[in-house]
Order: C-alpha cells, then structure tokens, then sequence
C-alpha cells in the first residue's frame, strides 16, 4: 500500500543517541515533531527527546575547541532517535554497517521532505555505500532545499548537516533553554567547493590545535586561494552557513598579504590556516608561510581528529610559521606537506612554537 505524507504540526522527540541501554525521555521529554516536518503514517514514532541531556551537551560545546562540537551537539541530541543507521550510511553491511532498512527506517523517523526525495535518495544509496561519493545526499539537497538547509547551495548535505538540520528544528520547536543554547553556538564546516569536495589533508596522529583560521591560504593546482573557513549557526531554519567565499578567489602571490590583511580587518586575534594537498612539494609553502606570517600566525591544517563520522574538519598544527625569529627547517625536493606536517607535529610536541621554512 502505498504511504501518505502527512506534515506534522508539533514537536520533534526522540531517545537518547546511542545509549540503547538507557530509557528514553529521562528529562523533559517531547515525541511531537516541529512545523512543516515531513513523516510518513506508518513509520514508527521517535521516542522522547531527553533534553536534559541535549541540553548539556549544548551547553558544554558552547565552549568546547571548535571542531569537537559537532559530534558533541550529534550525540547530545537524539532528535530522531538513534543517530548510527545514518551516520554510519556508508559502511556496507559486510564491514558492519546498518542495513539498507534500518537506514530507510532512521530517515522516514527524521523525515524525507518529499516521496520523490526520498526515492531519489534511497535509489542512489546501495550504489555509493562503501564509496567517497555522496550521490544519496546531493539528492536529498537538490530536492528538498532549505527543508534540509542546502542553501545556498548542497556542498555541505551530508549525514552530519542533516543531522545538525534536524537538530536546530528540534531545539527551536522545543523552545525555552534548548532554543537558546543552541542558538549561541559556533559551528565549524568541511572546507569543501561548491561540488562538495576539499583537498586531502595531512594526517597526523598528535600534536593538533582543534581550531583552525579563522582565515584560510588554500593552495590548489591553479594557484593560491583566500578566503574564511565556512562556519554555521543552527535555528528555527536549521543549519545557517557563513560560507566565507571559502575557498575565495585566486590571489597573486604578491597579493597574498594584501588579501589576508583585508580579510583579518584589523583583528589581531585571527589565525591563518594553510591548507594544501598532502602530495604537494612542500617547497611551494615556503614562501606562503612567510607572506601569512607577517599578517598574522599561521599554522599548517591537517585533518582534525574529533570530525564527525564522513566530515574531514581542519584542525592545525601548533608551531607558527614566521618569516623571522624561529627555528630553521630546511626543506629539500623530495619532503611533502604530509612529510611536513609529520616533522611539525613531532616539533610540537617536544615544545618548539616557531618555525622558520626555508628551501634546500
């Protein structure tokens, strides 16, 4: 029998995200789902939202280093229930992932906006499973839009976003603390184009600052780009993302200072992130690292480690990168970003702060 879309007209609830042992609703409880929420009539009902502990957890990644807070608000705040069907999407079932009708049953609980965006999305899922490609949710953001905050555009529908969507609705409809909290929180964003892709960024296994830029040099095969790192705020209208122009336009490098400058706009407690593919000859930052480093401090981004599940967030290392007054690495042809970003970590760790890059 085919399902009818009925638009609820009341709070968003559900239980706690992974605590299967723990009963749902164990603090101010709400199972109503907020205005213009999409479900189906036969979908099982969300449990009671526990926005005691939603409420913590908001409370706590208010002030919490900037790219833990997403997984903090994700795990906080069971909106729709168990949060791992659709985080997890995209391991197969044979590497230990959700199975095909438990992520159907998570989002029909969430909500699809329409019958046609959830087939599109559920007609593309089994293809990208176990991929890097996030067909199943491009689609969900071509067809629902600003139901799901893809707007301005959908470089950031993912799992996480939507997550984070349903969220801010939830915690508006809920009203009272929970709007409130939320409202004051900062969130940071993938450094991904308008097609949703970023560079590979180095990992490192330690000696990480969790909070990159605010300002960003990315360094791509056309040159060098300036721009903000793109962040977000969650409300009555889900996820509102400061884009930033990330990743900007191209800038000469004799412009670069000149473009930073601009952008820092006189604050002099901005950081600048460089952000470059791991393979790339590391001999080409040199001469960034010392332009950014006259304007503000500048550190290298490498992957962060607290990003959640299918989100690559840029954290940095550090060690400031200066023209002057630092310790010498000298660095040869044959030493990559990730290589650098494996001597700067080690660096770090044993308590240099300043780096000075030169070319072998």
């Amino acid at each position: 029998m085919r399902r009818l879309l009925l638009i609820a007209s009341f709070a968003l609830g559900a239980g706690a995200c992974g605590h299967k042992d723990k009963p749902a609703g164990t603090g101010s409880g709400s199972s109503a789902i907020p205005p213009g929420h999409p479900i189906l009539v036969d979908a099982a009902p969300p449990p009671p939202v526990d926005w005691t502990a939603c409420n913590a957890a908001l409370r706590k990644a208010a002030t919490a280093p900037l790219d833990v807070r997403p997984q903090m608000v994700i795990d906080g705040c069971a909106v729709c229930g168990d949060w791992t069907p659709i985080l997890m999407w995209n391991h197969p079932q044979s590497e230990k992932g959700p199975t095909r009708a438990q992520i159907d049953a998570a989002m029909e609980t969430c909500g699809f906006c329409n019958p046609n965006a959830k087939q599109r999305f559920l007609g593309t899922l089994d293809n990208a499973r176990g991929t890097s490609a996030r067909t199943p949710w491009r689609y969900l953001g071509e067809q629902c839009k600003a139901e799901v905050s893809a707007v301005p555009d959908n470089r950031f529908t993912t799992a996480p976003f939507y997550a984070l969507d349903r969220i801010a609705r939830a915690a508006t409809a809920h009203g009272g603390e929970s709007a409130n909290l939320m409202a004051a929180i900062e969130l940071p964003l993938p450094a991904v184009s308008i097609t949703g892709t970023g560079i590979t960024l180095p990992d490192v296994d330690a000696g990480i600052s969790p909070t990159a830029g605010p300002l960003a040099v990315t360094v791509m095969g056309d040159g060098l780009h300036v721009a903000k790192l793109p962040r977000a705020r969650l409300g009555a209208s889900g996820v509102a993302v400061d884009l930033g122009n990330y990743p900007g336009d191209v800038v000469k490098p004799a412009d670069l200072a000149a473009a930073l400058k601009k952008l820092a706009a006189g604050d002099a407690t901005v950081s600048i992130a460089i952000l470059a593919p791991v393979a790339t000859p590391a001999q080409q930052i040199v001469a960034v690292a010392a332009t950014a480093g006259g304007v503000a401090p500048t550190y290298l981004a490498v992957n962060a480690q607290g990003s959640p599940e299918g989100w690559d967030l840029p954290a940095t290392i550090p060690v400031a990168l200066v023209a002057t007054g630092g310790d010498k690495l000298k660095i040869d042809g044959e030493m990559t970003v990730q290589l650098l970003a494996t001597e700067l970590a080690k660096r770090a760790k044993s308590g240099q702060k300043k780096i000075v890059l030169s070319a072998k």
